[in-house]
């Protein structure tokens, strides 16, 4: 929400309205029309032009079209002011006059029609109710409040059409799209979800689901201020791709949660056309035409009830999935609304929550939690109630686990047999002398500090406290925390067959019972009682990971740095987010010509740039040795392991060995080097079963060609189980007890998954597989 100042302007990339100065009229900032989709056609027309591809000066490895593409980057990139972005200007023509406009102004000119894809929508200030593209009116229509000179009465939110966007993505992606096929019996996606099978039941094999989020984002500290954009995913994309490709819909700036059946609007009806009329793009095969369906909204708890308009999760009825009324129960100097297990609550469906709309509307009343109907009723082939999905970073992750360590180690429950606060210093020395993989990106921080923690970092605990808190939390407690790891993890996985699914079930619910006893009855929050559905919407839509809200958490941190001041908030967010989107489809081509150099640069400012291997030896595509490679002799006991996979006939003495190397795209480092760094990326599983630290990757020359074999210390399974008879199963099956052992050697392609080990307070070795299938892992 933004009041309508006068004279709005929009902003050069990485600049302030008070930054600009009297660039552009309003007029030329918005249009009603979508376009064509070509958002990019100024900064097109001059890199193709003779100035755009004339050399900044005679042998010179960069045109000036490239080095306008890099300058826009680079702005985006360390968000320049416009102060900032003039100096680099003059800076540049001063090492080669005439190699960049100096005009703040030309500059941006470069980007008019890329904003006339952002459409600007009124709705009046008093009731609420939508105006539309225009407001050139004397008074609401809805509640007949005169509006005048001063705009007081009149805000309005952006909107940029899906269609566009998404076409880019779909030429840009083509090859690697993953139209869904259900032919596999386990879920290893959200393909494989019940609910999408029934979506995809009598749809083309073009036809695509989208996954969408809204979530407020504070700005500031010191205000109320918060965005709140529509972000949208699309569920046919390789999953390492999705979060690479979020896109930004709306964004709605103000002090309070927006209206929502005023700020949808926009959405909805163009997911109905969408769905109705489909989307043209074209790629090698020809042309294509695609429908897009709204399949899943991932959110949290307080956001959902608001889109579903139901009442919130403290209320009566206050469960957006199923009919328990929940109880009111003393907690501290107040009370709150509890969810225990007390037999089988009926589920809502679409039907009777249509039904309770119809009543509550009728008695302007709430009934059963419905507060009325909700405008995502009315998307094509949507489940009000199947399509809002129990987030597990906000439920599990953010919610549950942040709860019980609040509980053993607050200080208010001292007195409570759960306390072990009195260790808390014991716990984060623990946790800290960790040495992760490179994938769990933040390493351990001190328990002191967990109020400050991501939830990222909320979740590498969640996995590694079972071994941390052993012989530390009480044993009743251990076993029941148990329960929520194991049910956790299966849910988390690549791979989760029928037999996973149930166990967990048993797990979870084991988990809300015993809760209730264990902590108290007030302890059975919401987020607590949400974990006795997590397994049926897994089922539904498929692992935890592939509808959970961590891609767009993500890009919430990168919008927030796409804006410089207080004014024009939603201008800057919306237009610099699309620019930068849009700069990937011309770099593919733009920068194939030039050199190594410019290329590695050029990807480094790239929005979502990795790192770049450099002095790579490569063997095959999924097997690189990074460096220098070592020139040594094999000792005694590598000649013995090699000799399983040779014939110790050929077996030179020399060999090649990288301490440092690439296996299916993941980054291994020797167990001596890994113990330099602050992360462990020796561990490893293979195919056999077997988990490894590993020694080297060596090359071996074979018949005058170099064979890879790495070797590596077997970590021995020792005996560790926690069998749970109501679950049937060992509930600490993803954690495997070792010892180091003999030296063994093995081919690349066995390499199966990294691992995370964990060294117990009594000074026992664990190892797990990091369950690193998150869509921003």
């Amino acid at each position: 929400m933004e009041n309508r100042p006068a004279n709005q302007q929009w902003d050069a990339p990485g600049l302030s309205d008070d930054e600009m100065g009297d660039d552009m009229d309003e007029d030329d900032a918005t249009t009603d029309d979508q376009g064509d989709g070509d958002n990019f056609a100024e900064i097109q027309g001059m890199i193709n032009s003779d100035t755009g591809k004339a050399p900044l000066y005679p042998n010179s490895l960069l045109d000036h079209g490239q080095l306008l593409l890099l300058v826009i980057a680079f702005v985006l990139k360390h968000h320049l002011t416009g102060t900032c972005l003039e100096d680099l200007l003059q800076l540049l023509n001063c090492i080669v006059p005439g190699s960049i406009m100096l005009s703040k102004y030309l500059f941006h000119k470069n980007f008019e029609s890329c904003q006339s894809q952002v459409q600007k929508h009124y709705y009046c200030n008093h009731c609420s109710e939508y105006i539309g593209f225009e407001y050139d009116i004397a008074e609401c229509p809805a509640c007949n409040i005169p509006f005048d000179d001063t705009d007081n009465h009149v805000s309005f939110f952006l909107y940029t059409p899906i269609e566009p966007q998404l076409k880019t993505i779909l030429e840009q992606n083509n090859a690697s799209m993953n139209f869904p096929n259900h032919h596999h019996d386990d879920i290893t996606d959200i393909h494989e979800g019940l609910k999408y099978k029934q979506l995809f039941s009598n749809l083309s094999e073009d036809d695509l689901s989208i996954t969408w989020n809204c979530d407020g984002v504070p700005l500031f500290k010191s205000s109320k201020t918060s965005i709140w954009p529509i972000q949208v995913m699309i569920n046919e994309l390789p999953k390492e791709q999705r979060a690479r490709n979020v896109i930004l819909c709306g964004v709605w700036v103000g002090d309070t949660k927006p209206t929502v059946h005023v700020y949808f609007k926009p959405f909805v009806d163009e997911m109905k056309h969408l769905a109705c009329n489909g989307i043209q793009w074209e790629d090698e095969n020809g042309a294509h035409v695609s429908r897009v369906f709204c399949a899943v909204c991932s959110c949290d708890a307080v956001a959902r009830c608001i889109m579903q308009n139901f009442h919130q999760f403290n209320g009566s009825f206050g469960c957006s999935i199923c009919l328990h009324e929940g109880e009111m129960v003393e907690r501290g100097d107040g009370h709150t609304r509890v969810y225990p297990v007390r037999g089988v609550s009926e589920q809502r469906t679409a039907n009777n929550t249509v039904r309770h709309a119809s009543e509550a509307c009728v008695a302007n009343a709430v009934v059963k939690g419905v507060k009325g109907p909700s405008i995502f009723s009315l998307l094509p082939k949507f489940n009000i109630i199947d399509g809002f999905v129990p987030d597990y970073m906000h439920c599990v992750i953010l919610g549950v686990v942040r709860q019980f360590s609040r509980l053993w180690f607050d200080s208010r429950y001292h007195c409570k047999d759960f306390y072990i606060g009195n260790s808390i210093d014991n716990v984060s020395h623990l946790m800290q002398s960790l040495k992760p993989p490179m994938e769990m990106a933040r390493l351990p921080r001190s328990l002191s500090e967990r109020k400050f923690w991501k939830a990222s970092e909320w979740r590498n605990f969640l996995f590694y406290s079972p071994i941390i808190l052993i012989g530390i939390l009480p044993d009743a407690f251990m076993r029941h925390w148990w329960l929520l790891v194991f049910a956790i993890a299966n849910l988390s996985s690549s791979n989760i067959s029928t037999a996973m699914l149930t166990k967990s079930r048993a797990a979870l619910l084991k988990f809300v019972i015993k809760a209730e006893s264990l902590y108290g009855l007030e302890h059975l929050s919401y987020n607590v009682h949400q974990l006795t559905h997590l397994t049926q919407y897994v089922g539904n839509w498929g692992p935890l990971w592939a509808t959970s809200a961590f891609p767009f958490e993500n890009n919430n941190q990168v919008l927030k740095r796409l804006y410089h001041g207080t004014n024009g908030i939603a201008n800057q967010i919306m237009k610099n987010n699309l620019i930068w989107n849009q700069l990937n489809s011309i770099y593919d081509y733009l920068f194939v010509p030039c050199s190594e150099e410019i290329q590695s640069f050029n990807h480094h400012l790239s929005r979502h740039s990795s790192r770049i291997v450099q002095n790579a030896f490569s063997v095959s595509h999924d097997c690189i040795g990074l460096g220098q490679p070592q020139l040594r002799f094999l000792s005694d006991n590598e000649k013995a392991a090699l000799i399983s996979i040779f014939d110790n006939t050929w077996l030179h003495s020399e060999v090649n060995s990288f301490a440092r190397f690439m296996l299916k795209k993941k980054l291994i480092h020797s167990h001596e080097y890994s113990n330099n760094t602050k992360h462990m990326d020796a561990i490893i599983s293979l195919s056999s079963g077997m988990y490894v630290a590993v020694g080297s990757l060596l090359f071996i020359n074979v018949s005058n060609s170099k064979v890879p074999v790495i070797i590596g210390t077997e970590l021995r399974l020792r005996n560790f189980s926690i069998y749970d008879t109501d679950v049937r199963s060992n509930v600490a099956v993803a954690f495997r007890k070792v010892s180091f052992a003999n030296l063994v050697a093995f081919k690349p392609s066995h390499f199966e998954s990294k691992c995370l080990m964990i060294t117990s307070e009594r000074g026992a070795h664990y190892v797990i597989e990091w369950p690193g299938n998150d869509l921003t892992s």
